[in-house]
């Protein structure tokens, strides 16, 4: 059986140039559309994690961020002031500050002050929940997979007893409500 070969007119080749022509255009312009809805509305919000009210869970909320100040400052601001949504509460201590941070191969190393061991309620689901709030906040963001937490500058065993800070911690599924 021979295959029947088709000649194309002049005319039938610019009508099917042209439907290509069209049809790469359309892509790019939907590929420049999708980079730009990533670029600029989607970047300027973070999630930030709370406890649920029976402290089983945490939870995450969306914050926008302001383009011009550091986010990595910006995360722990909004952990500080507290959930938006009923149904949650704060995990991080009163007085609690971050005093600078350091950013190693994917991982972010936190340095707070005293009052964020000083000031905490304590107990072992209070000490979970606040690290893993942290923890989930920053390994949310796409360059960060682990957290180390530091008091003033110095390594730390626990925060207040329970949870072994000395190690990087990764981002905690369990933790988080309906997983």
């Amino acid at each position: 059986m021979a295959v029947k070969k088709i000649k194309l007119s002049p005319e039938q080749k610019r009508k099917m140039l042209l439907v290509l022509r069209v049809l790469l255009l359309t892509a790019a312009v939907l590929y420049l559309l999708f980079l730009f809805y990533n670029n600029y509305f989607l970047d300027d919000k973070i999630k930030v994690y709370f406890s649920t009210e029976n402290a089983n869970y945490l939870k995450s909320e969306k914050r926008t961020i302001n383009q011009e100040s550091d986010l990595y400052f910006q995360i722990f601001d909004e952990l500080k002031s507290g959930p938006e949504s009923s149904g949650l509460t704060a995990t991080i201590p009163a007085g609690s500050q971050l005093l600078d941070y350091q950013i190693e191969d994917k991982m972010i190393i936190l340095n707070f002050n005293q009052a964020f061991r000083d000031n905490h309620w304590g107990g072992s689901t209070g000490e979970l929940l606040t690290i893993y709030s942290i923890v989930n906040s920053y390994t949310s963001l796409e360059e960060i997979q682990t957290v180390r937490i530091l008091i003033e500058g110095k390594e730390v065993e626990s925060l207040v007893g329970h949870l072994d800070l000395t190690q990087p911690l990764m981002y905690n599924q369990k933790l988080t409500e309906g997983s």
